[in-house]
């Protein structure tokens, strides 16, 4: 809540091939999890997350 310095980066998941499990969270819906190192060449994207006046992050209103 109280970060200030945060990116959010976009990522062609694809590009990272079986690296890429998609795993069940607590909550039972699926989350990404990579398994080797983030290729640069993956990035699509990086973007500043500030929070907002009401401290909630303000995501940019294009994500690729």
């Amino acid at each position: 809540a109280s970060q200030t310095d945060l990116l959010l980066v976009t990522i062609d998941g694809a590009a990272l091939g079986d690296a890429l499990r998609y795993e069940p969270s607590r909550g039972g819906d699926l989350f990404p999890h990579l398994f080797a190192s983030l290729p640069l060449s993956a990035v699509l994207r990086v973007a500043p997350l500030p929070p907002g006046a009401d401290g909630a992050f303000v995501f940019p209103d294009e994500i690729p």
